[in-house]
């Protein structure tokens, strides 16, 4: 009894096919070592079902007999958690790759350090007005002031369509990548198909898990995403909240156009909006609706600034000819177009009268309560009446920052401007055409008032400075709400005859906190000097300041994106070294799993050859 030796015969047998499937799997491995996405493969080598059979020695006791191995299953070494590890970090990779591109561009746009650059202009706009200082009655000073001028606003339009230019640009790129997204969608959805067909036989379709998993590599530098493992190693993917597959089912991204407003198109599944926050689209949506309007309203915010307050000085003051001056720039409102209220100013003093803007405002003012408060947009400023003066005034409505900016005009007008942090509008406009105007009061002794503000001149209505009736008024300033930038020209009446540019502005006090001005010349340069001081490095509000917090700001975020691509791109190399540790082929390892196979083949043979002679000997005996 016991196993007979036509059954260690069939072991033997079934060991060296075990051993040359194994060796298979080995030879497929050396095949694909430099094949992309190839993950290794090793045979799961399991013993095959036992016999349990009575012996001669052992009558009665039966004894299990091994029956040999078996290949059960050709395994796939993949480390799940190192995939979404890489994935993760190849979506970062993806954004930051496409931002740091980016801000090469943007710097090189600016030229912050070149000699054509923006900085450029501005400095030689500023010299301009200083050598227009020294010698005002010089032609050639007239003349060049007025050129460096419009260079400047050339060069900031310039820039300006550029960064328009690049959002296009962007929303392009979405649209191509949307393409993408859709066509390796719709391959992992094929590929779900042939996976579970070949799953549901009882097969491992691991050529087709390896091409899965190389298109969700490809796919997370695109966006980043979440993936569901589900039955028949089917898995659903969800993209920004979106479910956009399931198994065999995808949901195609569209691209949706915005009438009106080609740069704001945007991608939806299912009729719901997919947001993308890393990876490649999660870049071009960010510079596109973030980075980029952030630097055009930068260039907006110090172009408007440079037009309104150079203007401003230059309408106070005296040309040559002893009449009150041109302004430099202009704005143009495109007819039916919607516009801000960017600028209000008060109406007092009245041309040839001029405020102290160091005097008490009590001195100025008779009939003023000794105290009172401004309700500026929300921010409370206390004002005492024998200290305070205009110059105060602006500063402590300033250092409010409640997004309106106050300043004085050369007769000491108090100028309010809104800033970026209320979209350059007073009135605070939404798109639907509905205002929402900031608010500024007065109370005085603690009751409302309106004695200051009606002392300086505004328009006010319930103790309130009435914003609505400065549209279409000398004295408020309204804008495009889009792209305001583009709007401003030099004026031409200025480029064809310089002289007119206004450079005369010295008022006389003798002693008295209101004063007179009027022409006192040619040769006057009070004007110009006002001009020249808002470039002074000591105002924090002048334009020197502009560029050098623009500067700043374009250095660090380019810094910034640069070490965080870096960073990204370390992580991504170290990862895909573990993974390629786990899952790619080392021939040297394959060798040695190739001679380990091979000996336990050739000991198979050798036990086969040894049960032939045994059943020769045998055969031989009962022949």
């Amino acid at each position: 009894m016991g196993m007979d030796l036509f059954a260690t015969l069939n072991t033997a047998m079934l060991g060296m096919y075990t051993q040359q499937t194994a060796i298979s799997v080995v030879a497929n491995n050396v095949s694909n070592a430099n094949t992309p996405g190839y993950s290794r493969e090793s045979p799961v080598i399991v013993q095959t079902p036992p016999m349990v059979l009575g012996t001669l020695t052992q009558a009665g006791m039966p004894m299990i007999f091994g029956t040999g191995a078996e290949v059960k299953d050709i395994q796939r070494i993949r480390d799940p958690f190192l995939d979404t590890q890489y994935r993760q970090s190849n979506s970062s990779l993806g954004f930051w790759n496409e931002v740091n591109t980016q801000f090469q561009y943007i710097e090189q746009l600016f030229n912050t350090t070149n000699s054509n650059g923006l900085n450029a202009y501005y400095n030689n706009f500023w010299s301009a007005a200083q050598q227009l200082a020294t010698n005002p009655t010089n032609v050639a000073n007239q003349e060049g002031f007025v050129q460096s001028a419009k260079a400047l606003i050339d060069n900031v339009k310039s820039v300006y369509s550029s960064l328009e230019q690049m959002k296009t640009n962007y929303t392009s790129q979405i649209q191509t990548q949307v393409g993408n997204i859709n066509s390796i969608l719709k391959q992992i959805a094929d590929l779900n198909v042939k996976i579970r067909e070949s799953s549901v036989i009882g097969n491992t379709p691991n050529q087709l898990l390896d091409q899965r998993d190389l298109l969700l590599d490809q796919l997370s530098n695109l966006t980043d995403f979440t993936i569901t493992n589900m039955s028949g190693n089917q898995i659903s993917i969800n993209i920004g909240g979106t479910n956009v597959l399931s198994g065999q089912t995808y949901v195609p991204l569209n691209f949706q156009n915005v009438a009106g407003e080609p740069n704001a198109a945007f991608v939806t599944a299912n009729n719901q909006a997919v947001t993308f926050s890393q990876g490649e689209m999660g870049a071009l949506f960010n510079l596109r609706d973030k980075l980029i309007p952030q630097y055009e309203t930068q260039l907006n915010s110090f172009a408007l600034n440079l037009v309104d307050k150079v203007n401003t000085i230059l309408t106070q003051s005296y040309d040559q000819n002893g009449n009150l001056g041109q302004p430099l720039f202009t704005i143009q409102n495109a007819a039916g177009q919607p516009t801000s209220l960017y600028r209000i100013m008060s109406s007092n003093p009245p041309s040839g009268v001029v405020y102290d803007p160091s005097a008490p405002i009590g001195n100025i003012f008779s009939g003023l309560p000794s105290s009172i408060t401004l309700n500026v947009n929300g921010a409370f400023v206390n004002i005492n009446t024998s200290v305070d003066t205009l110059s105060s005034i602006v500063s402590k409505i300033n250092n409010a920052n409640v997004g309106i900016e106050a300043s004085l005009s050369p007769r000491g007008n108090l100028v309010l401007r809104a800033t970026s942090a209320i979209n350059f509008d007073l009135m605070r406009t939404n798109p639907n055409g509905m205002t929402n105007p900031v608010s500024i009061s007065e109370s005085d002794n603690g009751v409302p008032g309106n004695a200051l503000l009606d002392k300086l001149g505004f328009q006010t209505n319930n103790y309130s400075i009435d914003l609505s009736s400065y549209s279409n008024n000398p004295n408020g300033l309204e804008v495009p709400v889009k792209d305001a930038a583009m709007s401003i020209s030099v004026n031409p009446i200025l480029i064809s005859n310089p002289s007119y540019v206004a450079t005369d502005f010295s008022p006389v006090f003798n002693g008295n906190p209101i004063g007179t001005v009027g022409p006192t010349g040619p040769q006057g340069n009070g004007g110009i000097e006002q001009i020249v001081s808002l470039d002074s490095d000591s105002n924090p509000q002048s334009f020197s300041a502009y560029f050098s917090n623009l500067v700043s700001q374009l250095g660090i975020q380019g810094q910034n994106a640069t070490a965080m691509y870096n960073n990204a791109n370390s992580l991504v190399n170290q990862i895909s070294q573990d993974r390629k540790q786990v899952s790619s082929v080392s021939i040297n390892d394959e060798l040695a799993q190739m001679i380990l196979y091979q000996n336990a083949y050739t000991a198979s043979a050798q036990v086969i050859s040894t049960v032939n002679s045994m059943l020769q000997t045998l055969v031989s005996m009962v022949g």
